[in-house]
């Protein structure tokens, strides 16, 4: 494993441990290393933080690959993969855009990228499931944003004790089922 990864990898242990009070000099210890030669590496802890991020969202794609491709219900498959989070990364509390923002904006910028990026995917399924009468049809464009805004929302907003991972099922059991009482519920 190459010395970049090595460091993400640290990085990320670390960062589940302690969120963004990390630091580079933990880094470097938890590597054996000194910290001159993690910054020859990533000059600030925001670039380390913004290959961070790509590789949550790397991560976050192939599960949603790995989702498109399962054998199950085309409903649930979307639901999956509007909502896939790596089994690793369901412990984390992701809500902290607002610090990013405010500490980090490079690395905040890029959460929001990827939020609103690589949709393609998860929309040939929403059709999929349109055309085959699956699920009702439905604006894409004002689902997606709906989703990211939502997802968004959930990044800012302080811990009210309740999982991220749970958040997130909560919305996409919402989006999927609506608030309509089913005639089967009391």
């Amino acid at each position: 494993m190459d010395l970049r990864q090595r460091m993400l990898d640290a990085a990320t242990t670390l960062f589940q441990v302690e969120g963004l009070q990390f630091t580079m000099q933990k880094v470097a210890d938890a590597l054996h290393i000194s910290k001159k030669t993690i910054y020859t590496v990533y000059p600030s802890k925001e670039a380390l933080l913004v290959d961070m991020v790509d590789a949550l969202f790397a991560d976050i794609h192939r599960v949603k690959g790995e989702l498109r491709a399962a054998s199950i219900p085309i409903e649930e498959r979307i639901r999956a993969v509007i909502v896939a989070l790596p089994e690793q990364y369901r412990a984390l509390d992701f809500r902290l855009l607002d610090t990013l923002d405010e500490k980090y904006p490079a690395a905040a910028h890029r959460v929001r990228e990827h939020l609103e990026s690589n949709w393609e995917p998860t929309i040939t399924l929403l059709e999929e499931g349109m055309a085959a009468g699956r699920i009702r049809p439905v604006s894409i464009p004002v689902l997606r944003q709906m989703i990211t805004a939502s997802i968004e929302c959930f990044l800012t907003r302080g811990d009210d004790g309740t999982s991220y991972a749970d958040t997130l099922a909560a919305m996409i059991d919402i989006i999927m089922n609506g608030i309509r009482r089913r005639d089967n519920e009391v």
